[in-house]
């Protein structure tokens, strides 16, 4: 029999350490979000003094699954620890889902009748979104499925030189042509960056890149948004620590001019963040900075690299495959709320597939207006 214990005070969760990895070495969904690491660095930096409510699943032989989930006051509902600097979100658990979920939603639901979840960006692979639509008639609530985007990744299942021959010519050509015109340039030197001891002056060089970044004059860069630099050398240290940072930086004549910010885990590496110099950008630092990455981490053993973010051109390139993502809402269910599901569950994935062109004129049609707003401001 399955019982709950819930975990309100975010100070008791160094308590579950152990017993999170253990959890999370059963669990068929298992990423680098998942870990207790990254969460409790996350909520430190972006949820502090903030409201949780863990869920902590439990047998009769002890724990077996977690629901992390925080309780956003301010929309009244309950979201998972995830923003622009996280990803891949889930629950975490194995053994039977279906009996996973029903427990989790039915002590929910005893709470507060009137459960609603936001639960952004969740792959659409997973067992909860797979899931969850059944669990959902059974508790007799309403679940709404939106693809949000698609998140580009590299399966490595090769050597190196076999991973270039299988692209065009004109791709290879391309990495070789830019490399040897840094190289004519100057002093070209790469960097590998993942011991304790090495983070704070690699991420003092990251920062200088950030503050000369295009992210810079955007208010995206490391420098630019307050708090930012805190977290990602916090996620550095961690991480460092737990011999699974792996950090690439390009100096040209001793000048940082491109980095690759990521961590190496469960032979996968997560590309967290990247930016170079843009007064280099004739240079193509970025490409000059993913053919040595690259090369490094085939070498490694990782079977994937994971580009995060959405897709581009450029990671497309490279990339062998995309995830899609989904939000998911679950709402008690009322009338407006069942419409709400059947028009985003069953009517906008027919006209995607019967007629994709209204769709496609709704989308023209909002990107008009979102200009003709752009230019009323400006």
């Amino acid at each position: 029999m399955l019982t709950i214990e819930e975990i309100t005070n975010v100070n008791k969760l160094p308590e579950l350490e152990e017993v999170w990895k253990k959890i999370l070495d059963l669990s068929k969904c298992k990423n680098l979000f998942l870990t207790y690491e990254w969460i409790s660095v996350w909520l430190n930096h972006f949820w502090k003094d903030k409201p949780i409510l863990f869920l902590l699943i439990k047998n009769e032989k002890g724990p077996v699954g977690l629901a992390p989930l925080l309780v956003d006051r301010e929309k009244e509902v309950l979201v998972f620890p995830v923003n622009g600097h996280t990803y891949r979100p889930n629950l975490i658990f194995g053994g039977d889902h279906e009996e996973f979920l029903k427990i989790i939603l039915a002590h929910l639901r005893e709470r507060d009748r009137r459960v609603n979840l936001c639960l952004y960006e969740v792959e659409l692979d997973s067992f909860l979104v797979k899931t969850l639509p059944n669990v959902a008639r059974e508790c007799r609530i309403v679940t709404v499925f939106k693809e949000v985007s698609s998140s580009p990744f590299l399966s490595i299942n090769t050597d190196w030189e076999s991973f270039l021959k299988s692209k065009s010519k004109h791709f290879r050509e391309e990495q070789k042509r830019k490399v040897n015109k840094m190289r004519k340039t100057g002093q070209l030197d790469f960097v590998k960056v993942s011991n304790p001891d090495q983070i704070r002056e690699g991420m003092r060089d990251i920062l200088s890149i950030e503050r000369n970044s295009w992210k810079e004059k955007e208010g995206t860069s490391f420098t630019a948004v307050p708090g930012l630099q805190e977290f990602y050398l916090d996620v550095g240290e961690t991480f460092a620590r737990k011999h699974c940072l792996c950090t690439y930086l390009v100096y040209l004549n001793s000048v940082p001019i491109a980095h690759l910010f990521g961590i190496a885990y469960e032979n996968r590496y997560y590309a967290l963040k990247t930016s170079y110099d843009e007064s280099y950008k004739e240079l193509s630092p970025g490409v000059v900075l993913f053919t040595y990455a690259l090369q490094d981490i085939f070498k490694s053993g990782l079977k994937e690299f994971d580009f995060l973010g959405v897709e581009s051109r450029w990671k497309n390139e490279i990339a062998s495959d995309t995830r899609n993502l989904v939000n998911i809402f679950v709402y008690p269910k009322s009338i407006s709320h069942f419409f709400v599901g059947y028009l985003e569950n069953t009517i906008k994935p027919l006209m995607r597939e019967k007629a994709p062109f209204v769709l496609n004129l709704k989308k023209r049609f909002q990107r008009s207006l979102e200009n003709e707003k752009r230019k009323e401001a400006s």
